[in-house]
């Protein structure tokens, strides 16, 4: 991703903070439904539209709509190794859909109090496929720095996001796979913050 790109990202994450949205630094695009007040779901007419729906919409109460609509029907998730292995018995990361996703985002939403959230730089090269049907793999380092009460007294979270963009037949991108990894910074992951949040299903 070129570097203009990672820092009109950035921009948009400090824009979504509560009460310093404006017009943003994406052109309007179709509104769709969901989003926050006073933000636009943007169409995912290109994977950066689904990136900066992402970091606009995600765990917002008004935004769990345009976050969900960001995943494709084959959406998985998948934690970082040693998170899987922290969990030991617990098999919360076991079958985690798009279904599961949503209403972790939406428990989130409902509990936590976000500050940031931001994809600060692509530690690797996409991996374009032609297809049909189109993909692109992008490697995103991210943190975020959120209040969550199931998660205290940790407050930023931060790691690696392998995530695949995938074109449907509608010509709209959505995510389809989201591979969270540890970084060498020792903080909690989001897979870890996740995992908090997969509550009662």
């Amino acid at each position: 991703m070129r570097r203009g790109i990672v820092v009109r990202l950035a921009v948009l994450a400090l824009a979504a903070a509560p009460g310093v949205f404006g017009c943003g630094i994406f052109s309007p695009r179709a509104p769709r439904p969901g989003g926050g007040a006073g933000v636009v779901c943007v169409t995912p007419n290109a994977p950066d539209n689904v990136v900066s729906n992402v970091l606009a919409h995600y765990a917002s109460l008004q935004g769990v709509t345009c976050y969900a609509s960001m995943l494709d029907g084959s959406f998985t998730f998948h934690p970082d190794a040693a998170d899987s292995i922290d969990a030991g018995a617990d098999t919360v990361y076991v079958h985690w859909t798009r279904d599961i996703e949503s209403r972790v985002a939406g428990n989130l939403a409902a509990n936590a109090t976000f500050h940031l959230v931001v994809f600060d730089s692509a530690y690797a090269n996409p991996v374009f496929s032609p297809g049909p049907p189109r993909s692109e793999l992008r490697f995103y380092a991210y943190h975020l720095i959120i209040h969550a009460p199931q998660a205290a007294p940790d407050t930023l979270f931060q790691g690696r996001a392998n995530i695949t963009f995938t074109q449907g037949s509608d010509a709209q991108w959505r995510i389809t796979s989201w591979q969270d990894q540890r970084d060498t910074s020792g903080a909690r992951t989001w897979g870890y913050l996740r995992r908090l949040y997969r509550v009662g299903f």
